[in-house]
């Protein structure tokens, strides 16, 4: 049952109505998504564009194995996870660099190995019993916002309940409304709309950062 009530829905839908389909995020590397998933949130969208360039330029490793062979090379110190962080964006978060390695170790547990894999997994797994608190470093983790990111790029019909898309909802239904509530809701709108989720979620954000 929804959270969100059927009013709140229809309120939704006349501010959704307003806007055009925004582009497609999915992503088919299983490196890229792995890159995304540590630095693409609470970060600069520059920052992060110049991080991934910086990696695909001067590395380019597409197999978590290439990947991780780079990430064993040095030590999982905050000096060496600082090394790390500029040997592969060229700058300082060394904090994004340990929690690749998490994540990683996670996945290699799990079987996860690239792209296949991962997408068969995320296309089951449950927030609250195969990710919450298992994908965590003292600085980071996957909560159910960047979970939501990450089925999305992979080609789930999903909503990222960032703070754009929550406001919009929020704004939308006159009350503030919860990371859940913005994909419960903002899927039934899909739905009623016959409109992809996921291209409404881009139309979304775009629309909240340009008249922010």
């Amino acid at each position: 049952m929804l959270a969100i009530t059927e009013h709140e829905i229809q309120k939704l839908i006349i501010r959704c109505n307003m806007l055009k389909d925004g582009p497609d995020y999915r992503v088919d590397d299983y490196v890229s998504n792995l890159l995304n998933t540590v630095l693409d949130f609470q970060m600069n969208t520059k920052t992060v564009n110049s991080a991934i360039t910086y990696y695909e330029d001067k590395h380019g490793c597409r197999t978590h194995k290439e990947l991780k062979d780079i990430l064993d090379s040095f030590p999982n110190t905050k000096d060496g996870n600082l090394k790390l962080a500029r040997f592969l964006w060229n700058n300082n978060h060394w904090s994004r660099a340990k929690f690749l390695r998490k994540i990683i170790d996670v996945f290699e547990e799990m079987g996860i190995k690239g792209q296949e894999s991962l997408i068969k997994w995320v296309e089951q797994a449950d927030f609250e019993t195969d990710i919450k608190g298992k994908f965590k470093t003292e600085e980071h983790s996957i909560g159910y916002t960047l979970f939501q990111w990450l089925r999305l790029r992979l080609g789930i019909d999903t909503v990222k309940p960032d703070v754009h898309v929550i406001n919009f909802v929020t704004e939308a239904i006159g009350r503030q409304a919860s990371p859940e509530e913005a994909v419960s809701g903002l899927l039934e709108v899909a739905k009623q709309t016959k409109r992809k989720a996921a291209l409404l979620d881009a139309a979304i954000w775009h629309y909240q950062r340009d008249n922010a």
